[in-house]
């Protein structure tokens, strides 16, 4: 099972162009083309995001696990990562979440 440090994870997305709003959890937005809104969240005692919560995070970043992960240790590049949500996201619609 893969694990990275709650920092590690946190310092990606804020590279990858997502904005860190602090709430009862930290907070990490991102919009792509004005229409599709992403948004996850770490818990303030979190130190390590596993798989399991990386599947999450990474379903409501429109991204499978493998891609999460990518997109955490670099390979995957913000602009590679817009053009993945721009096709899978038809008209700001994540097919990850069931809303």
């Amino acid at each position: 099972m893969a694990t990275r440090p709650v920092g590690t994870v946190e310092a990606a997305l804020l590279a990858k162009g997502m904005e860190r709003d602090e709430t009862h959890h930290h907070m990490f937005r991102k919009t792509v083309d004005d229409a599709t809104h992403l948004v996850t969240r770490i818990s303030h005692n979190a130190r390590e995001i596993d798989d399991g919560l990386g599947h999450l995070m990474a379903n409501q970043l429109c991204l499978q696990l493998r891609e999460f992960w990518e997109l955490v240790d670099c390979p995957l590049s913000e602009g590679d990562w817009d053009d993945i949500v721009r096709n899978r996201c038809a008209e700001g619609r994540n097919p990850f979440l069931w809303r």
